[in-house]
């Protein structure tokens, strides 16, 4: 913790981002010099304060953007403040963004902050945009006081003496410069069920490689470190090696607050075989690579001291049956590198004896209300739950009934959800016993209704009863440094926020599956998603049996964002097998979503929509069907960035025999629009509901993307590709 005299080295902006029902808000608040106030414009709109570090505390005031602060205080990622106005609180470090006016005697040359924030131990001081480097700056005790300089492990955003280096890759985004040890994927990871309380692992975790059969290293430090919730592989772990077979390692202190709570260990995800210890104990093992799990380790917790984390990790890539998508062990073409072990966010939470587990929330436009099944773990003897419906701040409509059953809730006026008006309701779930409040847990949904029917000439794919022509795009989800792990929440938003700006209404999440968070931002930002199932090898009977019980899983996990509306089961006839039979049981898990069996083969009969792939040609079959009709993938224009590009050499220029190279933008346009006219006349003739561009980046040894794979450079004019793509519409 760092003294006032220390905090005076500090100026900057707080960039706090608040995701409310009707937007997102961006607010800024300026750190002044020692006791100098440096003044800022001051414009609305306002954030919210807190009273005390970490989300678990409550608001105590609104500061505006641009008022001036002073800081007093940090602790664990965490700033406190007082205003001009006489507002203290607490704001988190990772959200500080540069202020461009020094205060006088005190200004740094460019040279100058690189230098001291290299000998930080700052690993992006030579690489990051000057703009990043003022904001690092800003938070660094760097070159002022090295007596004083902080050796613990939370020293205002970057360590001075940082024990994470990312490893060597060839090629990072603009978002890794903001990844240190003490600010990674900070946001509460799942806002479809949120609490307040909660303690965030992600950060440098001991690592070592592991081998088959030996016993887990309880007690023992561990040889490396690596940066959690980054995959081995990735530069961004600070590994970037393969391994099979990992240990993970973490000494946590649990808050004192929490004494009398059950205590759950969450994981995002973990790629794809987990053994998890607590103190010694061993408490769970979970298999699957792209599902969240849940651990109550409560029973294993001591007294007093820190607690010991150990994670043992498995994943055999694509030597092994289990759903792995495009990773494998010898990237090529259009197979990537392998994403082994944590690679979404992990962390602690305190619940009480009897909680909410799981929430299921059902949208009924025809009826006009939303159904909510509330799942409760503990002793449900007594329950009841009180659903609240919240529209711009006010409770609309309530619900009220045991737990564990569904309950109906009228919705006054229903506000639908959709690509053009992304309109989401609040909820706010409480848990009774004996008519007090036990546990509480926040929520949302978006009103929509997907359907495939006929117009009187052919079956079309209808949104809140109005035909909608799906312009998509399809998207793979790696990234260059983090590979299955976006750098930031802000990069996870980004990819997004062009798919929309270029034209497109939906994304094809293909061979991935995402955190929560991605498709939270395809919930706000209005974007519709087809949802693949990773593929598997599915050679025998025991891959085929993982592979239906992962699908299920996908589907009860993210069952309650209105953004999904197609379930893609299989990709071609990768590890294809009893297509129609698996197209009934996701049907029945979910009747609320269309199903697609298999992608590209144009299958009659096999779910609600048939679809096919056209590369170097647009067409699609003829065929007798009820089915909507969908070209699932098309396009595939190679156009490489020199500077831009994975590899070097011959693997540089290499791309898929599939694709169609071009030479410069103005040729990719003519393509592409030469493409759309032609999908514009099937739309007409043959009833085409949708059309997926293949792809959005270009990813490791692909050149097709709409983006470079470093998200630095977009290939083409978007408001011309925006006009094309509007066309179809």
């Amino acid at each position: 913790m760092h003294t006032s005299g220390q905090a005076a080295l500090l100026y900057g902006a707080i960039s706090i981002y608040l995701g409310l029902s009707t937007g997102t808000v961006r607010a800024s608040v300026s750190i002044p010099h020692s006791s100098t106030i440096t003044q800022c414009v001051n414009a609305s709109p306002s954030i919210m304060v807190r009273d005390g570090p970490s989300g678990a505390h409550e608001h105590v005031g609104s500061v505006y953007y641009g008022e001036p602060v002073k800081i007093w205080n940090s602790a664990v990622g965490y700033h406190e403040f007082t205003s001009s106005d006489g507002i203290s609180g607490w704001a988190s470090t990772s959200f500080f963004d540069v202020y461009e006016t020094a205060p006088p005697g005190d200004k740094k040359t460019e040279t100058d902050m690189r230098y001291e924030l290299a000998k930080a131990g700052y690993p992006f001081a030579g690489t990051a945009p000057l703009a990043e480097i003022k904001r690092v700056y800003a938070q660094t005790a760097v070159g002022h006081f090295p007596e004083e300089l902080p050796t613990n492990d939370y020293a205002m955003g970057t360590a001075v003496a940082s024990e994470y280096k990312p490893g060597n890759g060839p090629m990072f985004t603009p978002w890794a410069a903001e990844v240190s040890e003490f600010s990674v994927h900070p946001e509460y990871p799942r806002p479809q069920m949120t609490r307040e309380e909660w303690l965030n692992l992600n950060g440098l975790w001991q690592y070592q490689n592991a081998h088959h059969g030996e016993s887990p290293p309880i007690g023992h430090d561990l040889d490396e470190r690596i940066l959690v919730p980054f995959p081995v592989e990735s530069s961004l772990s600070g590994i970037m090696r393969h391994v099979d077979r990992a240990w993970y390692r973490q000494l946590v202190d649990i808050p004192t607050t929490w004494t009398g709570h059950r205590v759950l260990l969450h994981f995002g995800a973990v790629d794809w075989e987990a053994h998890v210890y607590v103190n010694g104990r061993d408490v769970a093992t979970h298999w699957g690579g792209y599902d969240p799990f849940t651990v109550d380790i409560t029973d294993a917790l001591t007294s007093t001291g820190p607690q010991e984390i150990l994670v043992g990790v498995f994943d055999p890539t694509d030597s092994g049956e289990q759903p792995r998508g495009k990773q494998v062990h010898s990237p090529t073409d259009i197979w990537y590198t392998a994403s082994t072990g944590i690679w979404q966010t992990a962390w602690l939470e305190p619940v009480p004896g009897t909680w909410v587990d799981s929430l299921q929330i059902t949208p009924q436009v025809d009826q006009g209300r939303v159904n909510v099944t509330t799942q409760v773990a503990g002793n449900n003897i007594d329950t009841s739950v009180l659903v609240e419906v919240i529209d711009g701040g006010r409770i609309i409509a309530t619900g009220y009934g045991a737990a564990n059953t569904e309950l109906t809730i009228p919705i006054p006026h229903p506000k639908l959800w959709s690509p053009s008006n992304p309109h989401l309701y609040d909820l706010r779930v409480r848990l009774l016993r004996q008519g007090q409040y036990v546990d509480v847990v926040g929520s949302y949904f978006g009103m929509r209704k997907i359907e495939v029917s006929s117009d009187g000439r052919v079956s079309r794919l209808k949104l809140n009863g109005q035909p909608i022509f799906q312009v998509g795009v399809l998207d793979q989800g790696y990234w260059p440094d983090g590979l299955y792990t976006a750098p930031t929440d802000a990069a996870l938003r980004y990819d997004i926020e062009v798919a929309k700006s270029l034209g497109y209404n939906l994304v094809r999440k293909h061979m991935k599956i995402e955190p929560d968070r991605w498709y939270y931002w395809a919930d706000r930002l209005g974007m519709l998603v087809w949802q693949d199932m990773p593929m598997a090898n599915n050679w025998g009977a025991w891959g085929q049996n993982v592979y239906q019980d992962e699908l299920r899983r996908m589907i009860d996990s993210l069952y309650n964002h209105p953004s999904i509306i197609v379930w893609v089961i299989f990709n071609e006839n990768w590890g294809q097998f009893n297509a129609t039979e698996l197209a009934t049981i996701v049907k029945h898990r979910d009747p609320t979503r269309l199903v697609i069996g298999a992608t590209g083969y144009a299958e009659q009969g096999v779910g609600d929509l048939v679809s096919f792939h056209s590369y170097g040609r647009v067409e699609f079959p003829a065929m007798d069907t009820n089915q909507a009709k969908a070209l699932a993938e098309w396009g595939g224009l190679g156009l490489p960035v020199p500077g831009h590009t994975w590899s070097s050499g011959e693997l540089r220029w290499a791309e898929p025999a599939h694709i169609e190279s071009t030479s410069d933008p103005s040729q990719f346009l003519h393509r592409y629009n030469d493409y759309v006219n032609q999908i514009r006349q099937l739309r007409d003739s043959v009833g085409l509901s949708g059309a997926i561009y293949s792809q959005l980046t270009d990813v490791e040894r692909e050149t097709t993307g709409l983006l470079t794979y470093d998200r630095t450079t977009l290939k083409i004019n978007s408001s011309e590709l925006s006009a094309i793509n509007r066309s179809l519409n």
